[in-house]
This record gives structure tokens, sequence and C-alpha cells, in this order.
């Protein structure tokens, strides 16, 4: 049976009489996930990273992230993936940020279009994810605006002022 070969600085481990891994974790940054460049590409995703990015997501207003209409990731979703997988390989700690985000933060913005509206979403400057959201046929927003509004003898629910308070994450929406 064939053993791993020693790898440059593991000398230091042979001698202390520790077991050279086999096969070391490497991060996933988000030069190897997302198409960006520069000082963010060679950055591990850290959990405050796709915090911001989740928060960002669910500040802009009728916005309808692929996983939760039948396909596709959100950019949210899979840097939780991606950095509960950098914590478990020791690449980032619990509660931490990447310089890239901690520096330009990370927003998500909504363009009208003809049908609906394209949202894009960026980390630090640089877009990660953009989709298009279908705006529902008048007949079917009009019910579904009906049942919001509290016919039932509610007094319908609203947010009560928005979303505050959510540090790194911005939103933006252009019509």
């Amino acid at each position: 049976m064939e053993q791993p070969q020693p790898r440059r600085g593991d000398e230091g481990l042979q001698a202390q009489g520790g077991k050279v891994p086999a096969a070391q974790q490497e991060p996933i940054k988000y030069g190897s996930a997302f198409p960006v460049k520069g000082e963010l590409a060679g950055q591990p995703i850290a959990p405050r990273d796709a915090a911001a990015m989740r928060s960002a997501e669910d500040s802009v207003p009728g916005v309808q992230v692929p996983q939760e209409s039948g396909g596709g990731f959100s950019a949210a979703a899979f840097m939780e993936t991606a950095a509960a997988y950098n914590q478990a390989v020791g690449a980032v700690g619990t509660g931490q940020a990447s310089e890239a985000v901690a520096k330009h933060g990370v927003n998500v913005t909504q363009d009208a279009v003809p049908g609906g509206r394209i949202v894009t979403e960026f980390v630090a400057g640089q877009v990660v994810g953009q989709y298009a959201v279908a705006e529902a046929p008048q007949q079917q927003q009009d019910a579904a605006d009906h049942k919001a509004a509290g016919n039932e003898g509610g007094g319908g629910h609203g947010d009560g002022g928005g979303h505050g308070g959510r540090a790194g994450a911005t939103a933006a929406r252009r019509d």
C-alpha cells in the first residue's frame, strides 16, 4: 500500500511525531465559486459574509430567491454552505467576515424590466448572482394583495417600518 508523500512544510509535523494528513482540505474561496477578480477572489467565504448576503436578499421586498421558487441557488444559500464548510476545515472562525466584505459590504439591487425585474447580488462591488423575477399576472396579483390586506376582519399585516439594524447589508431598488 502506498503511503502519502510528505509535502513542503510537513517536515515539522514528522519531526514532532505527528501524522501527515493524507489530504489537506482547501477552503472555498470567492474566486473558485464566483466570477470575481482581485482581492476578493483569493479570500475564503466567511460566516458573516453569508449572513450579510442573506440579510440583503431578505431586505429587498418581493424578491423570490431562485431556490425558493424551484430553481437554482441564491448567492446567500451558496455562501452559507461554503462558510459552514470553511469553518469545518478551520479556514475561518465563527462570526468572521472576509476583509473585502468588511471593507466594501454586500448589496442586492433590482431593476424593473418589462414583465418583471432583474435582481443582481454583489459582494465587494462584484457580481456574484443575477436572476430574473417575473411579475405575477394582474389577476393573481390583485387576489394576493386583497388577501394580504386582511379581508378576514383583521387589520392586514405589515413589517412595521423596514429592516433596520442589519449591519453590512444594503439593498436598492431602481425603477
